[in-house]
């Protein structure tokens, strides 16, 4: 039980090591080239629309969408480990004989 308890604890760490750029990152355009048609004429007709090129960037929308879920498997993940922690302590409450 130990070792579940350390290899959850590296995990932890990891995870707290890569979530604040994810959770920033969410918000904002993937900063990779995207393909483009290239024409003279784009130039001319095409409207810059930063906005939707970031609210519709599939980079952005699938890291959010991961975010998302691992904050649902994160809160079911401590709800799960409290009522392992609560099962733990109390069967050991009575083997120390206290009521």
């Amino acid at each position: 039980m130990a070792d579940l308890v350390t290899a959850l604890q590296q995990e932890l760490d990891a995870l707290s090591r890569v979530l604040p750029a994810a959770v920033d990152a969410q918000w904002t355009a993937a900063p990779v080239a995207r393909p483009r048609e290239d024409t003279t004429e784009r130039s001319k007709y095409r409207r810059s629309e930063p906005t939707a090129d970031i609210a519709l960037d599939l980079d952005r929308l699938h890291l959010r969408d991961q975010v998302v879920r691992s904050a649902y498997v994160l809160a079911s993940g401590v709800t799960s480990l409290r009522a392992a922690r609560r099962g733990v302590e109390s069967a050991l409450t009575p083997w120390h004989g206290e009521a």
